[in-house]
């Protein structure tokens, strides 16, 4: 039930309530009694209403910190991994092969019409190329990017008020309902003016029922006392018993610290109790009893707050830590899509872009050779496209992270040398030395030594081109040593490195190996070289 039908039915029921114990009681004297007992059962009612709604909110906020606390970190993250899975697969083949295939349909193209003019097909795939080099850049930006919230976008808190809306009125209305009821009960001679000023401003205290309540809850029994001190005794009435409720209910539920608030119930109690009781004995044990029973409200209602901010605490801690741990994961994921997506196209789309360029220039002059360029364009192609398919299958299956996954794609020694022939195929000066690396050595190490020589070459024939590179592959005991130099102008001292030497830093490292990339031997050049544990995969 919302907030206005709750009041509504809050005083519906202290009406009629009110009005059967006047039609019993045959002393009462209706309307007046049927008034207050109505604002007296109200309330009551309202404080019932105020504690039992903090109670539902406490029970509520236990129950969500339960439910947090119960809750596996692993099991949440592994969920978001998932969503974050299909995304990856999705974009992956919106952006990178959508790529692939229009550059191999282009060289279909190429190949069907190449005893016409297949020069249109083969820029058709140069410039898809070209295309798809900025699409993966983005795409690796996008995977490998930190989230950091805007720290302007953190809204502070709101500057504190001295007084809450909506006490101002409270107060007004309350000041102004103690003066009417002073003057309708025509007891105005009763102190006369200073009865009047010191009834208004016991009645004004209620402007500080969130500000200091228990400030204002002293300075009300004080002003009680004063009253009846000085013979100008504050006049009774119901306004009475609004005051000396919301201030108890105040102390007991909203004072920061409970010992100040029981203070200021202790002195608002002492005041108003004693001087009633000396002045308005009659009403004096209604009021008593209103002031008790709103502080014990406020007591329970401070209780089950509490404990609904000590579980909001609790569980607020807990999704933190749920959000840290799929955070974690949902990065992970995104680092090893981003690694192995670099590895598969970005040197591809280089290859495909020279060879096909290659494939134009010499059509003319060494149609053999042009031919043979067209033929890497269309074999790249289709192993990318082929790799490709690898990596979402083994997105899909959650088997990314481990050096080489379930079904992914793994090279041999071989395969570093066909990598080679493709490279100076493109023109491309390459020396390769490569030892055999014995019976122990598993796909998995093999792998990492085809994606470390990969990368070094994508790099050379991207920055420094023209130049050449010798790719030594040797073993020691215990170790694989991959060392690729070439003799470019070697890289500026505040050059940072891309996507592919980070990605490939991280390769190296799960493997429990270490890269190091810098200036050639005698500063000339740039140097590749990645160290190698001989029993990964074993």
């Amino acid at each position: 039930m919302g907030s206005r039908g709750g009041h509504a039915l809050v005083v519906g029921v202290s009406v009629a309530g009110a009005a059967a114990g006047v039609a019993l009681d045959p002393a009462a004297s209706a309307p007046w009694d049927v008034v207050f007992g109505a604002c007296l059962l109200a309330g009551l009612l309202t404080l019932l209403r105020l504690a039992l709604r903090a109670g539902a909110r406490a029970l509520d906020e236990r129950g969500r910190a339960r439910r947090l606390a119960g809750t596996s970190a692993e099991e949440v993250a592994r969920r978001a991994v998932v969503v974050e899975r299909g995304r990856l697969a999705a974009d992956i083949e919106a952006v990178v092969r959508s790529a692939v295939l229009r550059m191999t349909a282009s060289a279909e193209v190429a190949q069907r019409d190449w005893d016409r003019d297949p020069r249109p097909a083969l820029r058709e795939v140069q410039a898809e190329g070209e295309r798809a080099a900025l699409e993966l850049r983005r795409l690796l930006g996008l995977l490998r990017e930190s989230e950091q919230a805007d720290p302007a976008a953190v809204a502070g808190p709101a500057p504190a008020t001295a007084l809450p809306r909506g006490d101002v009125p409270l107060a007004a209305a309350l000041v102004a309902l103690a003066l009417a009821e002073r003057t309708l009960y025509g007891v105005q001679v009763a102190g006369g003016a200073a009865g009047a000023v010191l009834t208004a401003l016991a009645a004004g205290t209620v402007l500080a029922r969130r500000a200091r309540p228990s400030l204002g809850a002293a300075a009300c029994g004080g002003v009680f006392t004063a009253g009846h001190l000085t013979g100008s005794p504050v006049s009774p009435g119901l306004w009475v018993l609004a005051v000396v409720g919301v201030l108890a209910w105040a102390c007991a539920a909203r004072q920061e610290r409970l010992p100040e608030g029981l203070a200021g119930v202790v002195l608002l109690l002492a005041g108003t109790g004693a001087s009633l009781a000396a002045d308005d004995p009659s009403n004096a044990p209604v009021v008593v009893v209103a002031l008790v029973g709103s502080a014990a409200g406020g007591l329970a209602v401070r209780g089950a707050t509490r404990s609904g901010q000590r579980a909001r605490r609790r569980a607020g801690e807990r999704a933190d830590q749920l959000a840290r741990a799929t955070e974690e994961a949902v990065r992970a994921q995104r680092l090893s899509v981003a690694r192995d997506l670099h590895d598969l196209v970005s040197s591809a789309v280089g290859v495909v872009v020279v060879h096909s360029g290659a494939a134009e220039a010499l059509r003319e002059q060494d149609p053999a050779a042009a031919r043979a360029s067209l033929d890497v364009v269309r074999r790249t192609t289709a192993e990318t496209l082929g790799e490709l398919d690898e990596l979402t299958a083994v997105i899909d299956r959650g088997a990314l992270g481990s050096p080489a996954p379930p079904g992914a794609v793994e090279h041999g020694p071989g395969d570093v040398t066909a990598l080679v022939e493709r490279v100076r195929g493109a023109g491309l000066d390459v020396s390769l030395t490569v030892q055999p690396l014995g019976p122990g050595v598993g796909a998995a190490l093999t792998t990492v030594v085809y994606r470390v020589v990969q990368e070094s070459l994508t790099n050379v024939a991207r920055h420094a081109p023209g130049s050449s590179v010798a790719v030594e592959v040797t073993t020691r005991p215990g170790e694989v040593l991959v060392d690729v130099v070439d003799d470019g102008p070697g890289r500026g001292a505040g050059a940072r490195r891309g996507y592919g030497l980070v990605g490939l830093a991280e390769r190296v490292e799960r493997v429990g190996g270490r890269l190091e990339t810098g200036p050639g031997p005698g500063g000339r050049g740039f140097r590749v070289r990645a160290r190698l544990p001989a029993e990964v995969g074993a």
